[in-house]
């Protein structure tokens, strides 16, 4: 009886773990994405300097997030979204507008997948 107690318990263990890990990730995907769509909205109104400030700002947190995110997911995709990130900056910079939102739409695209990655689906398991 203690055995099936103790198999209950790592159960549940295992549930509310992968649960936390997939709220972490999830919430973290949407802060980002609508960050970026802010600093989207920045460009769009031709506010390249308040769009400069923001994009520094979400490359320095997404750093700092990153770090705990590769923990839990694949880093070749973590690798990318702070890539397209960066460039994002350096568009900016430039005045590469076009080359810019190519980026932010890939980044957006990026956090999408390692959002809907972590629901439980049954091609996610397999």
């Amino acid at each position: 009886m203690k055995r099936i107690f103790i198999a209950l318990f790592f159960f549940v263990l295992v549930g509310v773990t992968a649960s936390i890990e997939l709220g972490y990730v999830t919430a973290n995907a949407d802060l980002y994405i609508y960050k970026i769509e802010l600093t989207d909205k920045q460009v769009y109104k031709n506010d390249f300097e308040e769009a400069l400030k923001m994009c520094a700002q979400l490359e320095y947190s997404w750093d700092k997030s990153a770090k705990k995110i590769d923990t839990l997911l694949n880093h070749d995709s973590i690798d990318s979204i702070g890539e397209s990130i960066n460039k994002m900056t350096s568009y900016i910079q430039n005045g590469s507008i076009d080359m810019y939102f190519a980026e932010s739409s890939k980044a957006k695209k990026g956090l999408a997948s390692i959002k809907e990655s972590e629901y439980p689906y049954i091609e996610n398991i397999l």
